[in-house]
């Protein structure tokens, strides 16, 4: 008999390219939703949707019986301030460990997916390793690095691992969206001079490292960071959806002034809407950051780890999934 997994935020972006890889894997996958969450990308996968909230222990403990390891996507990457923050993305993990600890004594994994957001940026071209001190910019980031070490604290009762991927691309995102769309319009969009360095990660590569992990089942706590292996430049970033795209896009820098002012208005208009502005002033303080690399190489040592996209294949896919849907 196959074991079954418990998927958290499976009808996500990142969280249903897991769930496919984890039924092609042969594994049973239940996922855990909220009340009112959307099935969304999981709508017509073989999995078992149960629905809970998290602050019922009680809901969480029926749920997470029987299964041997648990998956953890679920988060929110927008909120109205700190506290939403906090509690969509750390207290919802504190809740998870504490229900997990009670109902699941045989567990064999626990995988918390955090963020580069919550180590920070580099501060030169080095990348950074997972012994580096976390210094996250934003809430989003402080919200991250408090769930990772609420699973310290956990690191006795539970097999707790974390992976920390940075920027996440691939079918189904919407956040990079704006930018091949962009290009599609004939424009390769920037902010302010000089040019900015950053990891990424083709979103079928964070389902790779979740299988490695899944087969090697540490024992000891660990995080691990899961990149492409490279260095990216935007121009290089740019090039590679202009390929893609069959397109020769134009240039447009926007100075920090102009992108500053944006922000502002975009602020304002999402307070009065009642909304979350995409891009708020601590958003933009995290683009305008010259260097967001990581290294991936402990992920490689231990798990035997390696990234099977490329920029441009992992760009061609995307685009030509963007066009299938009719997205861009």
């Amino acid at each position: 008999m196959s074991e079954t997994i418990l998927l958290t935020g499976g009808n996500g972006f990142v969280g249903s390219h897991v769930a496919e890889a984890l039924l092609e894997a042969g594994y049973r996958v239940r996922c855990l939703l909220r009340k009112h969450s959307q099935l969304s990308w999981i709508e017509t996968l073989p999995v078992d949707v149960q629905r809970a909230d998290y602050f019922d222990p009680n809901a969480l403990r029926r749920v997470l019986d029987g299964c041997s390891a648990i998956l953890h996507f679920a988060g929110a990457t927008k909120a109205p301030d700190d506290v939403a923050f906090m509690k969509a993305n750390a207290e919802t993990t504190r809740a998870l460990l504490d229900a997990a600890a009670s109902a699941c004594p045989d567990l064999k994994l626990f995988l918390f997916c955090s963020s580069q957001a919550a180590l920070g940026p580099s501060p030169t071209l080095d990348p950074l390793s997972e012994e580096a001190p976390p210094h996250p910019l934003t809430a989003y980031g402080r919200s991250k690095l408090e769930a990772e070490k609420i699973c310290r604290q956990f690191a006795d009762k539970l097999p707790i691992s974390i992976i920390r991927p940075p920027a996440v691309y691939g079918p189904r995102d919407v956040d990079i969206l704006i930018f091949f769309k962009a290009i599609r319009w004939g424009i390769s969009p920037s902010i302010g001079t000089g040019n900015r360095y950053l990891s990424m990660v083709y979103v079928k590569d964070v389902a790779n490292i979740t299988m490695k992990l899944l087969e090697k089942k540490p024992q000891e706590f660990g995080i691990y960071h899961a990149t492409d292996g490279t260095v990216h430049d935007w121009d290089e970033i740019s090039r590679s959806i202009a390929v893609a795209l069959k397109k020769h896009p134009v240039q447009l820098r926007i100075p920090t002034w102009g992108a500053l002012a944006i922000s502002k208005i975009a602020s304002s208009w999402a307070s009065a809407t009642g909304r979350i502005a995409t891009l708020n002033r601590e958003k933009l303080d995290d683009i305008m950051q010259s260097y967001w690399l990581m290294s991936s190489q402990k992920a490689t040592d231990e798990l035997g780890y390696q990234p099977d996209y490329s920029l441009d294949r992992g760009v061609g896919e995307t685009a030509a999934w963007y066009q299938q849907m009719r997205w861009i």
